[in-house]
């Protein structure tokens, strides 16, 4: 993979790159001053309704086998916290920082001034892109198996309108990929209508090959939940915290079949993400904290 560097001098310096030697080569992924590696393509995919346990726990394996060997093939935080219940306010934060006011599931958009992640990276000359299995052409709130609520971008005014595309347009030359891009599968392939089975199937059929590709080339996929199996009753916001949820991120950048017991919550994901790229912080995630122990550490060897 050619970096941004050598593509910038070939542009600038056609003429002298010719004469030099030895010609630009791949680089090692780029790690930041924080100590984050940089991606050059980061997947999220949200999935629905599903405590840690019941996925990726002792009795998870049998449910859910693929979403297991992901967490084996990368690293699995095992002490991962979704903030809210219902599920809306939960995806606003993981791409905003806060719930700003959302604390029901009534049908957005609400067109939201604050920033978030999407128009983060737009403003850095980076790119987003949401993804969401059978959007709708116009846009509505939910028909058939797509729930414009598990599609936060929506919300925001600083995401143009056509960055929300159909799932099906998700590129097979995954080097097309945006910088960030989010990927809702619709509601019987996320576990909200349909079976455990179901969804670790699609994920499986949908994804994979991005994931292993992703591997190999800087890139990083991110698999998480919006909220465990609330039913009403469960406390919200206690300490010790409760709403335990599964997230796995499998890349190039991170240590096969590690783990990571630190309590974290989508403030720390996203906070990651933000340090990844240098973008501002967000909403709450000033007082958030990177997600570490997990990156491999970056090579020192000769080219």
């Amino acid at each position: 993979m050619i970096t941004p560097l050598c593509r910038s001098l070939v542009r600038i310096a056609l003429p002298m790159l010719l004469l030099a030697s030895p010609p630009c080569r791949a680089q090692n992924p780029v790690q930041t001053q924080t100590g984050l590696p940089q991606p050059d393509h980061i997947v999220i995919v949200i999935e629905e309704n599903h405590g840690f346990k019941q996925i990726l726990g002792p009795g998870g394996g049998k449910a859910a086998p693929y979403m297991n060997q992901l967490a084996e093939q990368g690293a699995l935080l095992t002490n991962y916290y979704s903030l809210h219940h219902p599920s809306q306010p939960n995806y606003i934060v993981i791409f905003s920082g806060h719930e700003n006011h959302v604390t029901e599931d009534s049908c957005l958009p609400k067109r939201l001034s604050a920033p978030s992640l999407g128009g983060s990276l737009l403003a850095a000359n980076l790119t987003f892109t949401g993804y969401a299995e059978d959007l709708p052409s116009p846009l509505q709130c939910e028909i058939g198996f797509f729930a414009r609520r598990h599609c936060p971008w929506t919300d925001f005014r600083d995401v143009p309108a056509n960055l929300s595309v159909p799932f099906s347009q998700f590129p097979t030359d995954f080097t097309q990929l945006p910088t960030v891009s989010f990927v809702i599968p619709n509601l019987n392939h996320d576990m909200h209508d349909g079976t455990i089975k179901q969804a670790d199937a699609w994920l499986r059929k949908n994804l994979d090959a991005y994931i292993q590709w992703a591997k190999s080339h800087n890139s990083l996929f991110i698999l998480t939940w919006d909220e465990n199996q609330w039913e009403g009753s469960e406390p919200v916001n206690t300490k010790p915290p409760q709403n335990q949820i599964g997230t796995v991120l499998v890349g190039a950048m991170v240590t096969p079949g590690s783990t990571n017991d630190t309590t974290y919550n989508p403030h720390d994901l996203l906070r990651t993400i933000e340090d990844m790229y240098g973008l501002p912080l967000i909403g709450l995630t000033p007082g958030a904290s990177d997600i570490v122990g997990i990156w491999q550490a970056p090579s020192t060897g000769g080219a």
